[in-house]
């Protein structure tokens, strides 16, 4: 008699029940995908992951638009324009980690992100003439001015009169001068180097004060009292050609603040314009390059010297500022102090250098104006 094993039995048309019917076998064992099965959906690690990224890029993304925004007279825009330089580095081990963790739609805003900022913030290091220039400190058409914000009068004045003696500088521009540090400077020995000056608002204990000295005689002298800061001008003599020295110092774009900031670098752009005399402003514009508002002062007609020459990496502002709690100084971080000149001179050098006693590094820069 041939034997059946029940090895070879086909499967019962239905499964037994189980003690609660048939409600309590397990779907997945006849293929079927349970509803809840958390192979399918991300699990806490993931969200983790993907928030995590989210909240680290929004910031970045945050300066990297504003950069792009064409009106910076708004909080918190002009606030966070002068950190695009930082954005777009920050942006970069970002992208890698989006592309790696697959947020895909982060991933790609991040690209155009380091795409497009790269590609601005590189031209920052990219000087506008690559033959090198040396200049002709002799030459009467050659300039050597300076320019220093002294921290309501604070900074070193016989630190900046050394520069003066020893850099041959022939127009120095002073921010934030008081009545006190003006005193300073002459017992220094200022007049020996730079006796001709004009100067406005100078009041003890005020940010208000600015002055000019020159080695050159002054002409047609204006003390600028117009704006919140003043911004005094004059007219020197290069070499035959006549050249509009102006000091320059907006307010600072703070909170509640930034309608006058823009306001009075529009006031100044027109200003600088309707002057056909050549020109060179220098001092604290209280803006980057990065602002849209700064920019719209240099226009066709005006050049930065630092762009001039390529040098991205300069900064000028706050030197020593000391963080609250870990009591740390922090080295400069932003260029809010700059030279700028006629397009058609020529920036054959210009650094920073560090004066005790400011927050803010002095500017020196060799022009040639014809």
């Amino acid at each position: 008699m041939t034997h059946h094993s029940d090895a070879y039995a086909p499967p019962p048309a239905f499964p037994e029940a189980g003690p609660h019917g048939y409600g309590d076998l397990d779907e997945r064992d006849y293929g079927e995908e349970h509803p809840d099965d958390e192979t399918n959906r991300p699990g806490t690690w993931q969200r983790f992951v993907a928030w995590f990224l989210w909240i680290c890029a929004a910031p970045v993304l945050a300066v990297l638009g504003s950069r792009a925004m064409p009106d910076d007279g708004i909080t918190p825009v002009a606030q966070l324009v002068p950190f695009f330089p930082y954005a777009v580095l920050a942006a970069i081990p970002l992208l890698v980690l989006s592309v790696m963790g697959r947020r895909y739609l982060l991933s790609l805003i991040l690209v155009v992100g380091v795409s497009v900022g790269g590609y601005v913030a590189a031209s920052a290091f990219i000087p506008r003439e690559q033959q090198p220039f040396v200049a002709d400190p002799s030459d009467a058409g050659t300039l050597r001015v300076m320019t220093v914000n002294v921290l309501y009068g604070s900074a070193d004045a016989t630190s900046i009169v050394e520069t003066v003696r020893v850099e041959g500088v022939e127009v120095l521009a002073v921010q934030e001068l008081t009545p006190e540090f003006e005193e300073a400077l002459t017992e220094a020995g200022l007049d020996e180097f730079l006796p001709h000056q004009v100067t406005g608002k100078v009041e003890a204990g005020s940010a208000a004060g600015s002055g000019l000295y020159s080695a050159l005689q002054l002409t047609e002298r204006e003390a600028g009292e117009s704006s919140t800061f003043a911004m005094p001008s004059a007219v020197v003599d290069a070499g035959g050609l006549d050249v509009r020295i102006r000091s320059i110092h907006p307010v600072p774009p703070m909170p509640g603040n930034t309608d006058t900031w823009k306001r009075e670098l529009r006031e100044l752009r027109q200003v600088a314009r309707s002057d056909t005399t050549a020109q060179i402003m220098l001092g604290d514009f209280n803006a980057t390059h990065d602002h849209a508002s700064f920019r719209a002062v240099l226009g066709n007609r005006f050049r930065d010297a630092w762009r001039e020459k390529g040098a991205g990496l300069e900064r000028t502002w706050p030197q020593g500022k000391t963080l609250p709690l870990v009591d740390r100084q922090i080295p400069a971080l932003i260029a809010v102090d700059h030279v700028v000149v006629d397009s058609s001179m020529r920036v054959t050098d210009v650094r920073s250098q560090i004066v005790p006693g400011t927050d803010h590094r002095a500017v020196l820069s060799t022009i040639v104006v014809r």
